[in-house]
């Protein structure tokens, strides 16, 4: 397998968090088919699909697999950049990304959320997933 470059790995997650190619073009302020031409080739390169072309789009095991290594690389910039900017350890949130069935968020998961402590230096991506997922 080849190695996915940064610009793809930031593609397939805004194709995958925002459910079609479309959209996530527009958030990356690229053409469709330029994102399609970057799913191709990390499809190429991992010798699989790694997406599933439904509305909206999901990963298949090998693109969840993908997935994190996409949500490592955007902590990894974030952590870095932190670093750079002085504040290691310190100032910025850490970005936690929690998924929640639509029953869970509407009914305990906010008011268990709301009782983190202010100064744990986290901040919440909630994301809403079928419990069948």
């Amino acid at each position: 397998m080849k190695e996915f470059q940064l610009d793809q790995l930031a593609t397939f997650a805004a194709v995958v968090e925002h459910g079609t190619f479309e959209a996530a073009a527009r958030q990356l302020h690229v053409t469709a088919s330029a994102v399609s031409q970057r799913i191709k080739a990390m499809e190429q390169a991992a010798g699989r699909v790694l997406l599933q072309r439904s509305v909206p789009v999901r990963p298949t095991v090998a693109g969840e697999a993908v997935m994190r290594l996409a949500r490592q690389m955007r902590q990894l910039q974030a952590d870095t950049a932190r670093e750079l900017a002085g504040n290691a350890g310190g100032g910025a949130a850490v970005t936690l990304p929690l998924v929640v069935n639509a029953d869970s968020l509407a009914t305990w998961f906010l008011p268990a959320l709301a009782r983190t402590p202010p100064d744990a230096g986290a901040c919440f991506e909630i994301h809403r997933e079928d419990e069948q997922h």
